[in-house]
């Protein structure tokens, strides 16, 4: 709750903040991300948003030495610091240089991740309408192929679409972009050997 009640002051200020920033290790526990000489790391970060993905909250921000948008994990956010230094506007941050869309922007990352969105498009049957439009929000372009089946485009985060696309594979079929494809099909190959080879 501490960590939140700071960066809503920074968010509402303006101003950046100074973290480490934690991964779950083999035992559990949190450990901090180390640098070359196994210090842990403490990172600059302007803060714009939080906000509440599959029940995890999340702080939309920007690593202030990098160019790119970036989604931290608040229960994973420990020692944090409000700043004096005002936070870099959005303008200057790659992919919401036009300001930052809540809804569109969390359409298109649905597991958080970062990097670029880009159009992709699969198959589904009629009846998953509800699914996705929960997943991709309203945004989504749909057409009829069949009575029971639709091909859907969404412009969404090209890795977070590769693991929906798994959960989903019993019912959707990837068609675009290629190199997706292959990925999806590789990964679900994989997944089949393992389970032939436990079955032997």
């Amino acid at each position: 709750f501490y960590t939140i009640e700071v960066l809503d002051e920074a968010i509402s200020r303006r101003r950046q903040v100074a973290f480490i920033y934690n991964s779950v290790g083999l035992d559990m526990k949190l450990s901090p991300r180390l640098d070359r000489r196994g210090r842990p790391i403490r990172h600059l970060v302007n803060p714009y948003h939080m906000v509440v993905a599959n029940g995890r909250h999340y702080l939309i921000g920007n690593y202030d030495r990098h160019h790119n948008i970036a989604h931290l994990r608040i229960d994973r956010i420990t020692e944090i610091e409000l700043l004096d230094k005002p936070a870099k506007p959005l303008c200057q941050v790659e992919g919401i240089e036009k300001g930052l869309s809540l809804p569109a922007h969390m359409a298109e990352h649905i597991y958080m991740f970062s990097g670029p969105s880009e159009w992709v498009v699969f198959t589904a049957p009629v009846d998953m309408m509800d699914s996705i439009v929960d997943w991709f929000g309203t945004g989504v372009r749909v057409r009829e192929r069949s009575a029971n089946m639709m091909e859907v485009s969404v412009k969404v985060n090209k890795k977070a679409m590769r693991y929906w696309a798994l959960q989903y594979a019993r019912y959707v079929t990837v068609l675009s972009p290629e190199d997706l494809v292959k990925e999806v099909r590789d990964d679900l190959r994989e997944a089949a050997g393992r389970y032939y080879a436990l079955e032997k």
